[in-house]
């Protein structure tokens, strides 16, 4: 009795740290409406070949796709942009904003060097965020600074756009809020 003692509670021990291991559920922030749905590919155009939705993200095989992908929503010159993105070791990628594409890879080791302080290591997840005012964006990463004025492209029937290029990536939590 002794032993069925000690090992239950040792038991809902276990239980309660697997329980608040466990990753919190995305929240969508006020005011934002979310680009990917974490199913399928719906709402995205271009070659989808190589794309597809894995584990809730959109997953670039890189050796599978044939071109890039871009939202079907686009934006205007005003609002923000918040995604979060996965690489693989030494992958390369990008995202399209109205055409103008920001290099968005596995920094610490493919660079830029000005990129590679605040991002995560190749496998874990980091948030990238452009705050566009008048056609220019503060492009955070992992919430630092990386890019003060930079200006996006001129295309804005072009939704946001993903890359392909090197190496697998992850993209998820794709979401837009104009600015008022």
């Amino acid at each position: 009795m002794r032993t069925l003692r000690f090992a239950l509670p040792s038991l809902a021990g276990l239980i309660l740290c697997v329980g608040a291991a466990a990753p919190d559920e995305f929240k969508l922030e006020e005011g934002f409406v979310r680009l990917d749905n974490g199913k399928n590919l719906d709402g995205w155009t271009g070659n989808t070949t190589g794309w597809s939705v894995v584990d809730g993200a959109i997953h670039l095989d890189a050796k599978k796709a044939k071109g890039n992908i871009y939202s079907k929503v686009t934006h205007s010159k005003n609002c923000i942009i918040r995604l979060q993105f996965r690489a693989s070791s030494r992958a390369d990628s990008g995202v399209f904003i109205h055409g103008k594409q920001l290099q968005v890879r596995d920094y610490p080791t493919a660079g830029p060097k000005q990129y590679a302080k605040p991002c995560k290591p190749a496998g874990q997840w980091n948030e990238l965020e452009w705050d566009i005012t008048d056609g220019v964006a503060v492009v955070k990463l992992n919430g630092e600074v990386i890019e003060k004025q930079w200006r996006i492209g001129n295309n804005s029937k072009q939704g946001i756009g993903l890359q392909k290029e090197r190496g697998d990536f992850d993209f998820r939590y794709i979401r837009i809020k104009e600015k008022k």
